[in-house]
């Protein structure tokens, strides 16, 4: 039985009315977009850009979110099984609209090749990631551009310097334990990174924009049919009309001083 229930009320002449459901949706430890945080009690609560939007649209429906932690390849696959309801920064590509439908643009995203400061300015493109010898971190399943995917299938040289990982912790505990030299990162995420002081400026920057797009909440087709789509999109409307995804961009996103 699919994960998402909605339970539907006909009344009389009325169209049918989404009267109770419960919306799970995929969740990782990404700053700013999800940030997880453990009580003393061992209870996992999630905050962020993306899992109050996550919630909002919910509330907007009378739905119930609950948040999984689930590495993002694995939760591609759930979502095209029926088994998870959304996920969150999802770039457009054709493999995926055969499974999903797209809700927005939530925002933009840009993806960046980091690596040692001693790289900078050596390292200024995508066919110049083969003249660094070493690994490249990366996730499992994230899109990263139709031209980092042409490459990747035309340059066996480069094949063979991925590494692919599952969570975003993952790939950066690689980059700082010189397992890999390089590894791909969301400029907002590192961001956070310099700040948190997980990273060091003076040791590890960004190189080069790798990839840059627009994403999306990507809803899974074998839950939604046509009817409640239309429901979320008036919902997912609302957010942008009465000012909540700005509020929460302005809160989340703004990096000035």
């Amino acid at each position: 039985m699919p994960l998402l229930r909605w339970v539907l009320l006909c009344c009389g002449l009325l169209p049918l009315q989404l009267q109770a459901c419960l919306l799970q949706m995929q969740a990782q430890h990404f700053p700013p977009r999800f940030i997880k945080q453990e009580t003393e009690q061992g209870e996992v609560r999630w905050q962020g850009f993306n899992a109050e939007l996550y919630h909002a649209l919910a509330r907007r429906l009378d739905c119930q979110a609950e948040l999984l932690e689930i590495p993002w390849g694995r939760a591609l696959q759930m979502l095209a099984e029926g088994e998870l309801s959304m996920m969150s920064n999802a770039s457009w590509n054709e493999e995926r609209a055969a499974f999903a439908h797209f809700i927005g643009p939530v925002s933009m995203e840009r993806t960046l090749v980091v690596g040692p400061v001693a790289l900078q300015g050596k390292v200024t493109d995508l066919r110049q990631l083969t003249q660094v010898p070493g690994q490249i971190s990366l996730m499992q399943g994230v899109y990263y551009g139709s031209d980092f995917a042409r490459e990747v299938e035309q340059n066996p040289a480069l094949q063979q310097r991925l590494a692919y990982v599952s969570t975003s912790q993952q790939k950066l505990e690689l980059l700082l334990r010189g397992r890999v030299q390089l590894t791909f990162e969301d400029s907002l995420t590192l961001q956070q990174l310099y700040q948190q002081q997980v990273l060091d400026p003076h040791d590890f920057i960004a190189l080069f924009t790798l990839h840059e797009n627009p994403v999306y909440l990507l809803v899974s087709k074998a839950q939604f049919d046509p009817s409640q789509l239309a429901q979320l999109e008036a919902a997912w409307q609302q957010l942008v009309d009465d000012g909540t995804l700005a509020e929460l961009k302005q809160r989340y996103f703004d990096t000035s001083p």
